[in-house]
């Protein structure tokens, strides 16, 4: 008789009377395990690894073993009536009449259950692992208990960790288990060919699994399937068919190596570290540079750098030099740079590429960018190539093809992109352990960090936590920092860091600019001056806004008349097109005035973003006079310099980091009207015996910590930074802070009122929101199951919603209509057939032509059901069919695409 031949992977026959190409179970089995040693062998990060050994207390050479056997043991489940079955015929063919005849007689609708095989696998391993010796040091509860959770993390390969309630209830005539089942028989057989492959041990087995080792497994084995799924000839693992095991697994080894090289896959980089001067060329580092060299020789991995000091200071190339220094001296494999916006990802992209092709002359380096438009990102896709084509060509810095999919882009040794891709890794979400797989043993530098409302806050703090417990050193960088922020930050890594009942270490008193670094359960900080450049008197000058922005629009147009570049930063998009109108009879549009703002269509967004680095970046070409209005999108990491800025009211943090893109870049000729650096801002609208009234930019920030922003500077017409940045921040942020005497009683009340609700809406309720989609504590006692949430994807709609705290927005594509049908706006114009499913260049260039919309009776008719739409990459999508007016009409509303304006929203008369 026939043995059974349990398939994994099926295809179709290559004649009509030929059985079903397969490759079998144990096959696929043995490719994940070859992969998975592999990997922890030559790829995951050293320090990635020693976790990995710590958290099972097993020897590199056991834990490569058993590590490989577990991320191998994840399709045992496929082992079950329910899968083989799944296609009858095929079931039929392989596995044989026998059990198809048993499966076929169960009642149809009982055939029907879902039963997902990675369940299967977590309710058959456990006793397999006891039976091995799995914990034999162990009591036999507690051995149980151990094998459980190692079943349930290898079963959650697909994203979702199975819960213990749903094992128990899985019907056993489906699974294929029970004692008696002879599925388990088979089974069993499977996983001793399997450990015999390995040639595991009882010296590998362990008898312990912390967090860290759990996520990093959990990790390890989806990869590791991921890469053991590809039948390619040249870059997988092709169907064996009926070959035999032994003569399979004969190259089997060589084969996983051959499938990572092909994938893009690269071997640590260590060696001697380099000097500051040989990575940048600088003779002469500045003072927060030569503090950063000077620190670089105490830190030892896990460790916490926050840098604060304001732009122009030379950040970025401390942190890079931070992060070579401790890939190369300490082992941290890589880094990731993680920043608030798609823009300013942009934009450091460009210049982590460059570094590493000056760093890496003579190697292929694999660099991605991580956030949801980076498929649009021209210059980006055009890096993007399988690794072993990279020859003689002009840059060796690229994107591995295969690290560029959605899910993979943190496993790339080197990667820019949002932070939002970095904190998916400790929301409750699908695959969420892959993210922290991939950043695991990597320098995280986290930059901008200000910019985070308490919602993301908090989910930051918990970020740094996991960081902590698997060894990535974290790198903070912002000009301005609370004292509490400093302190959260502090005190969430150290918890993942080290034991729970170690005390969190103080943070010393330290004058601004600081770096302050955590290492080896220590806490060291240490000042340094200013450079001289970005040491000012900046000039605070009041102006009146809403109604009477003619007076300060007069005003501009009087202070450029002999030239010069202004910006002038607006809360909202609503408000910056109505400031533009309103600048229009003083400025020529296009030749003169601007408008920059997050609802132009993508691709008109990114060039007007380049043209802004081209007018007012260092090397840019200056006009002789030019007026941007824009939004918050150019006060992060833009390199841009003006010679006076309008700000409507903001918080104090970013009114300083706006401030800093004022006389920014030294040795500038300006004309004598704006000569010297002066914020004007935007006052609140103040009525008699009336509270103020912040307008727009009360609708996007708290009105407590702008009433404190207000009176800070009510009375300034001139602060010294960065002497007065601290006493600035602290004013506004220190919570416990008295009221200020001699406050009116009209603001006393108000900031007693507003703190009240700042502590209740704000403070608790973002917190609390947050606390609903985050992981537990790194060092807590948490099944897997608590890990992920069933039904929830990590899709970019989702990062977007849970990471953020604001209002709820969908991407929406706009097409034009005319004569011949359907056209896009931008690009060449191509018809689109909403019937016919799209390829991947019609669906980048559909999204070229979108922005994300948030108006709320707008948003109520965009998220209707669309008509069309046969692709599941626009799933999450919505369109609107503007007229040949380039309007949209959608209920009580029209959208309107303004080539000059961007979207701009009309309610009907």
């Amino acid at each position: 008789m026939r043995q059974p031949r349990f398939w994994a992977k099926t295809g179709k026959a290559k004649s009509e009377n030929e059985e079903p190409r397969y490759h079998p179970v144990i096959c696929h089995l043995a490719d994940t395990a070859a992969v998975a040693m592999e990997i922890i062998e030559h790829h995951l990060s050293p320090i990635a690894v020693q976790r990995l050994c710590d958290g099972f207390g097993l020897p590199k050479e056991s834990t490569i073993r058993f590590c490989g056997f577990m991320a191998g043991s994840h399709d045992l489940g496929k082992v079950s009536p329910a899968f083989q079955f799944q296609v009858s015929d095929v079931g039929k063919a392989l596995v044989g009449d026998t059990l198809y005849d048993c499966w076929y007689h169960l009642p149809q609708i009982r055939r029907k259950n879902k039963t997902p095989h990675g369940l299967v696998t977590a309710a058959t391993l456990p006793e397999f692992l006891v039976e091995l010796g799995v914990g034999d040091t162990l009591t036999k509860r507690h051995a149980k208990r151990l094998a459980k959770k190692l079943a349930i993390i290898v079963g959650g390969h697909h994203g979702f960790f199975p819960a213990s309630e749903d094992i128990k209830n899985l019907d056993g005539a489906l699974a294929g288990v029970g004692e008696n089942n002879i599925w388990r028989q088979h089974s069993l057989g499977i996983f001793e060919q399997l450990t015999r492959f390995v040639e595991l041990t009882t010296e590998d087995l362990p008898s312990q699994c912390d967090n860290a080792a759990a996520m990093l497994l959990a990790g390890l084995t989806t990869v590791s399937d991921w890469l053991a799924s590809n039948p390619d000839e040249e870059s997988g693992f092709p169907y064996a068919n009926d070959k035999p095991f032994g003569e399979y697994t004969a190259d089997l080894h060589e084969k996983a190596k051959r499938a990572l090289a092909k994938q893009g896959w690269t071997h640590h980089k260590d060696g001697d570290p380099l000097t500051f001067t040989e990575l940048f060329g600088f003779d002469d580092p500045r003072d927060l540079q030569k503090a950063a060299i000077a620190l670089s020789s105490e830190l030892q991995p896990p460790c916490l750098i926050m840098v604060e000091a304001s732009m122009g200071e030379g950040k970025t190339e401390a942190a890079l030099y931070l992060a070579d220094y401790l890939q190369h001296q300490t082992s941290a494999g890589g880094f990731y740079i993680g920043l608030p916006t798609q823009a300013t990802s942009n934009a450091m992209f460009q210049r982590v590429q460059d570094f590493l092709g000056k760093r890496y002359k003579q190697e292929v380096i694999n660099l991605t960018l991580s956030h949801s438009a980076a498929a649009l990102k021209e210059d980006y896709q055009q890096t993007i190539c399988r690794l072993e084509q990279v020859y003689d060509s002009e840059s060796k810095v690229v994107a591995s093809e295969w690290h560029t999919a959605r899910k993979r882009s943190l496993l790339s040794p080197y990667g820019v992109g949002t932070i939002d891709q970095g904190l998916m890794g400790v929301v409750r979400s699908r695959h969420q352990f892959v993210r922290l797989f991939g950043l695991a043993g990597r320098t995280v530098i986290l930059d901008e960090i200000h910019a985070y409302d308490l919602y993301t806050g908090t989910l930051l703090e918990r970020f740094l936590e996991w960081l902590a417990l698997l060894g990535s050193p974290v790198i903070a960088l912002s000009a301005t920092l609370p004292k509490s922020t400093r302190e959260g930050l502090l005190e969430a890594y150290a918890k993942g860091s080290q034991d729970s009942d170690e005390p969190v270490p103080e943070l010393p008193e330290t004058q601004y600019p600081r770096i302050t670094a955590f290492t080896n359960g220590t806490v060291v900080t240490q000042s340094f001056p200013a450079s001289g450049h970005v040491c000012r008197d900046l000039g605070i000058h009041w102006v009146k806004g809403d109604d009477q922005d003619k007076e300060w629009t007069d005003a501009l147009n009087t202070n450029l008349e002999h030239g010069g570049c202004a910006a002038v930063i607006c809360s909202t998009v609503g408000r910056a097109q109505k400031v533009y109108e309103c600048l229009k009879p003083y400025f020529t549009p296009k030749k003169e005035l601007g408008l920059f703002h997050g609802r132009f269509l993508f691709a008109d967004r990114e060039e007007i973003e380049q043209d802004c680095l081209d007018m007012f970046g260092k090397k840019g070409k200056r006009p002789e006079k030019y007026v941007l209005v824009a939004t918050q999108v150019i006060e992060q990491s833009l390199d841009v310099d003006f010679d006076l800025m309008i700000s409507d009211l903001a918080p104090i943090d970013l009114l300083l980091q706006r401030s800093g893109r004022l006389h920014r870049h030294s040795g500038r000729k300006r004309p004598q009207a704006v000569d010297k650096p002066v914020l004007w801002i935007v006052e609140p609208t103040i009525k008699s015996q009336q509270k103020a009234e912040f307008r727009e930019s009360g609708y996007i920030y708290d009105r407590h910590i702008l009433l404190r922003s207000w009176l800070a500077l009510q009375d300034r017409n001139q602060i010294q930074l960065p002497e007065e940045t601290d006493s600035l921040i602290e004013s506004v942020y220190d919570l416990d802070a008295p009221i200020p005497d001699g406050l009116e009683p009209l603001y006393q009340e108000d900031w007693q009122a507003s703190l009240a609700d700042y502590r209740a809406e704000t403070e608790d309720s973002h917190r609390a929101r947050a606390n609903q989609v985050k992981l537990p504590p790194a060092r807590s006692n948490s099944s897997p199951d608590q890990l992920t949430r069933q039904g929830e994807e990590d899709d970019e709609s989702t990062i977007a919603a849970v990471t953020r705290l604001g209002e709820e927005s969908v991407t929406t594509i706009f097409l034009q209509q005319t004569a011949e049908g359907l056209r896009l706006p931008t690009g060449e114009h191509q018809l689109i057939n909403l019937n016919v499913r799209p390829t991947l260049p019609i669906i980048r260039d559909l999204l070229a032509n979108s922005t994300r919309i948030s108006k709320k009776p707008i948003l109520k008719e965009l998220l209707k059901p669309p008509d069309g739409w046969i692709s599941a990459l626009l799933r999450n999508c919505r369109y609107v069919v503007l007229n040949d007016a380039g309007v949209a009409d959608l209920g009580k509303w029209l959208v309107v695409l303004d080539p000059l304006k961007g979207v701009v929203f009309r309610k009907k008369d």
